[in-house]
């Protein structure tokens, strides 16, 4: 046990520190923003909606998953004021629910966030080689693109994260003002019949095709908003930065969606469904040709392929940091969790990641799928699962962790157990939604895709029963699962008397 204990020391204490204050609150809020894809949520998702989910209700329901998300997010900041780590939800849930618990939701939200990453890769090498194809006349095979665009996260990933969110926010900035331009121009101009300030009267709910899948879209439009906290060790004031990231974030990109959502509605009027189920990929693309003209056009078809990589990259980098953060606490082999001497980046963390995401790529190309149909969805939809569930969990977490370190007041109490409640209950719809329309959100009731959520139950699964073996057969390493750092144990644990106070005899006490 003392070697066990000596050799796990000297991992943890040489060479796998983050770089702290490297990254700043305006950072958080871009990668954050990346890993939505704005541009892939109005061409897709929000079409999709209007065509076979939330109808005509669609920017309503953007608007109230917004508020939705805000009311999770508020038991999730408590928890960002108080426990900074790399590791997030499976720090979280830990902290929350116990060990085996933490270590199921780390399972989860890992194998999610690193199957999401090239997933979204299959978008980008589709859109990249049709651009090659239709501009250049250079023909490149989607995977290669793919393989390509990957190559240049794992390189640029490697140097500080300061230079990441440099990359995603050029990226970004240019994305979303398109969007902007776009939706503004549309609803500038009275769309095709006029504003419609009707398509926000709650009674327009009662008109949408699917309201079920509307919400379940929305949702999916916010995956990665989550992710603030796990670059909270790389910023100087975390229990500060990363609450006000997250809020701003949530509620930036909820009016971002409803403007959108809005202007595609108007932009087609009472056609708008019509146009929208048999236009779905071209949609915005019209909105954009008709309010704006060709050129917004060829730009966006240009910014599709650097939104799928923006969003790509955002979640190589939170996958990375999943794997440094259980490697970190040796859940995971110790190597997994060194930092780069000069870049302070999780190097080998990102490199495994690659290998990772490459495998995923390769599979899918040697097996013929489609980038878009079946790489890019049904990896997707999965990963999609596991987050939901993993923030249902936190959100009981938060509970779970007030209830152990206490609560002061009428506001405490509101904030960590009715808001949290209300966010697991509306994260436990979303996973009915999600499972009952799977078929429908696939494209496909193949059997794979049916499965989707026996997957899931496995993984957590693993993780839960790897934690109870750890408390038996490695106790050192069981004790670290989803462990907090020095500064947090300084807040949580009292204060340990030093050699020197222990021989101090007390009145009272019969030493």
């Amino acid at each position: 046990m003392t070697s066990e204990n000596s050799k796990d020391n000297s991992v943890l204490n040489h060479g796998n520190e983050l770089l702290r204050g490297s990254i700043r609150f305006f950072h958080i809020v871009l990668m954050v923003t990346a890993a939505a894809a704005p541009l892939v949520v109005a061409s897709a998702y929000i079409p999709i909606s209007i065509s076979s989910g939330g109808g005509n209700a669609t920017a309503l329901i953007y608007l109230a998953t917004t508020l939705i998300l805000v009311i999770f997010t508020v038991g999730y900041a408590e928890m960002a004021k108080r426990i900074t780590s790399a590791g997030a939800f499976y720090t979280y849930t830990t902290q929350g629910l116990g060990k085996p618990a933490g270590l199921a939701a780390g399972f989860s939200i890992l194998a999610s966030y690193s199957m999401i990453a090239p997933a979204i890769l299959g978008g980008f090498g589709y859109y990249a080689s049709e651009l090659l194809d239709h501009y250049l006349h250079i023909h490149i095979a989607w995977y290669w693109c793919a393989l390509i665009g990957l190559a240049l996260e794992v390189v640029i990933s490697y140097f500080r994260v300061t230079l990441t969110a440099r990359v995603l926010g050029v990226l970004l900035a240019v994305e979303v003002l398109v969007i902007l331009v776009v939706s503004l121009a549309t609803i500038g101009q009275g769309g095709a019949e006029g504003q419609m300030p009707e398509l926000f009267n709650p009674t327009v709910l009662g008109s949408a095709p699917a309201i079920g899948i509307g919400f379940f879209l929305a949702f999916w439009s916010w995956i990665g908003f989550e992710t603030s906290a796990i670059y909270g060790e790389e910023t100087a004031d975390p229990r500060k930065t990363v609450p006000r990231a997250t809020y701003i974030a949530v509620i930036s990109l909820g009016v971002f969606y409803a403007i959108t959502a809005y202007a595609g509605l108007i932009g087609f009027g009472s056609n708008a469904q019509e146009a929208a189920t048999s236009e779905t990929s071209n949609y915005f693309f019209a909105l954009a040709e008709t309010y704006t003209g060709h050129f917004v056009l060829i730009l966006m078809n240009f910014l599709v392929v650097s939104s799928f990589f923006a969003c790509s990259f955002a979640f190589h980098n939170n996958a990375a940091r999943y794997l440094y953060s259980l490697g970190r606490d040796r859940i995971l082999p110790a190597a997994l969790g060194k930092t780069h001497p000069v870049q302070r980046s999780p190097y080998v963390a990102i490199g495994v990641q690659g290998l990772i995401a490459a495998v995923v790529v390769v599979i899918f190309a040697v097996g013929g799928a489609n980038p878009l149909l079946e790489l890019g969805t049904w990896l997707p939809i999965f990963c999609t699962l596991g987050v939901v569930v993993v923030q249902l969990m936190v959100s009981i977490g938060v509970v779970g962790y007030f209830n152990r370190v206490g609560r002061n007041g009428f506001g405490d109490r509101m904030r960590t157990i009715v808001a949290p409640v209300i966010g697991a209950i509306a994260q436990g719809v979303v996973v009915i939604l999600l499972c009952k329309n799977l078929s429908f959100l696939a494209g496909t009731s193949s059997m794979v895709v049916s499965l989707i959520p026996l997957y899931l139950v496995l993984i957590l699964a693993a993780g839960f029963a790897y934690a109870l073996w750890l408390r038996k057969a490695g106790p050192a390493r069981y004790q670290r699962i989803g462990m907090l750092r020095d500064d947090e144990e300084a807040i949580t644990d009292p204060p340990q008397p030093t050699p020197s106070e222990e021989l101090i005899v007390k009145p009272g006490t019969g030493a």
